[in-house]
């Protein structure tokens, strides 16, 4: 098997015909039909279900359609970053999320682009590439992403701890506190979050919650930070949320720290390989350690506690 028989694989499923897929391909349309039945009897099963006037991708055409994607970008990635290592350049792809947006990256672009112009950083969404899945497969070097996390073959190191904050529709009888006491919220409805989409935000808040005796009455249900702000500003309820939200809060809503002792708060970490790291990825790791507040430091998990004061 040949990276041109994944190239025409991808084109003729991408196209859903083999006319269209040879003109992109710009080869002849018999000899793609030849690559495609070589590629099906190397792989052992069809991979695309033949008419007079369709084609359709089978099962298994659908399944190795995204190993050959994954294969495709890999090798292109490789490639973008051999050129940029001949020409005095080095490549880290790195894992982010939007509290890590705005908590960790614009503290380090100013330190990067004095102590390491040569590191390129490219940055991938845990919505375009799971984290954990991603570091496992070499697809990232390193991941921000929020804690506890516990997987025996990634180093991980806490960087920030961000505390949970109250976020209220502006016009709400409490939105004037300069603090919001547990007593005020505990009748309150509450959009919670998805713990699928963000179990360590969820179970810090179950968390909380539990240790102070709040009542969870829970109205509706968000997946993302936007649909739960958007939710407030309507009026349909208060949140609970890590403080980097305070930076895209939308009009009528507002944010307050909670009255409470110590403050409830959630883990952001940063995750890599255990293996030993390559020079570019360690000095981008120190870089992140030096420009974290506070200092940063290896953890094997985390718990959240509260008590009442």
């Amino acid at each position: 098997m040949e990276l041109r028989h994944l190239r025409y694989f991808v084109a003729v499923a991408e196209e859903l015909s083999f006319t269209r897929a040879a003109s992109r391909l710009r080869t002849a349309q018999p000899s793609l039909s030849q690559q495609i039945r070589q590629l099906e009897n190397e792989v052992g099963v069809p991979l695309f279900e033949r008419t007079r006037h369709h084609v359709r991708l089978t099962t298994a055409g659908r399944l190795f359609l995204d190993e050959a994607r994954d294969i495709l970008n890999r090798v292109e990635r490789a490639a973008r970053r051999a050129a940029r290592a001949a020409s005095g350049e080095v490549e880290l792809s790195v894992g982010t999320f939007p509290a890590a947006d705005v908590k960790v990256l614009p503290r380090l672009r100013p330190l990067m682009a004095a102590r390491l112009p040569h590191l390129h950083l490219v940055l991938h969404s845990k919505y375009a590439v799971d984290p954990i899945s991603g570091l496992r497969q070499g697809r990232l070097d390193v991941a921000f992403l929020r804690g506890p996390v516990v997987e025996p073959d990634l180093a991980v190191t806490e960087i920030a701890r961000e505390p949970i904050m109250v976020v209220l529709p502006s016009e709400h009888a409490l939105a004037g506190k300069r603090r919001i006491r547990v007593e005020h919220i505990e009748s309150l409805r509450c959009i919670p979050t998805s713990r699928v989409v963000a179990p360590g935000l969820h179970d810090a808040v179950a968390a909380f919650c539990q240790q102070a005796n709040v009542p969870i009455h829970s109205v509706h249900g968000a997946d993302n930070v936007v649909s739960h702000l958007h939710m407030v500003a309507a009026g349909l309820g208060f949140a609970l949320l890590p403080d980097y939200v305070g930076t895209i809060l939308p009009a009528g809503v507002v944010m307050k720290p909670l009255d409470w002792d110590p403050v409830p708060a959630v883990s952001l970490v940063m995750a890599r390989r255990r293996e030993t790291p390559q020079p570019a990825l360690q000095a981008f790791l120190d870089l992140v350690a030096e420009s974290s507040t506070p200092p940063a430091k290896d953890i094997p998990h985390l718990t959240v506690r509260a008590r009442k004061s």
